[in-house]
């Protein structure tokens, strides 16, 4: 009794974790990357100086430790960046064949739009 009670713990919280990892993984692949686009950055990074009443040295020191962060995160994906990219096409793909031909061609516009760097969408 008390193994199986510690199994469905042990599925739960795996259940748990790959979902999270899943969700967390479709948003970036569908929605992109908004943190890794300068303007991004330097629109975040003014909001939190302004939000937290940074001096011009602790502004520098912020700035310094988002950039190293940027870099480290950017040299963890790239291993993986080609297989997320093909996940990614394959959702789009699936997603288009799920809608008419207007929804399609609006889609379309909207990936369009996202790759130019000119999306409007933010969360």
């Amino acid at each position: 009794m008390q193994r199986s009670r510690s199994l469905a713990l042990m599925f739960l919280l795996g259940a748990l974790l790959v979902g999270g990892a899943l969700g967390f993984t479709a948003d970036r692949v569908l929605t992109g990357e908004r943190c890794a686009k300068s303007g991004d950055n330097r629109r975040s990074f003014a909001w939190l100086t302004e939000e937290l009443g940074l001096s011009a040295e602790q502004s520098a020191a912020v700035d310094s430790i988002v950039e190293r962060r940027h870099r480290e995160m950017r040299a963890v994906i790239a291993p993986v960046r080609p297989q997320m990219d093909a996940v990614r096409d394959t959702a789009r793909q699936q997603i288009r064949r799920v809608l008419n031909d207007s929804q399609r061609a609006r889609f379309d516009e909207l990936i369009a739009r996202k790759a130019s760097g000119k999306e409007k969408h933010t969360r």
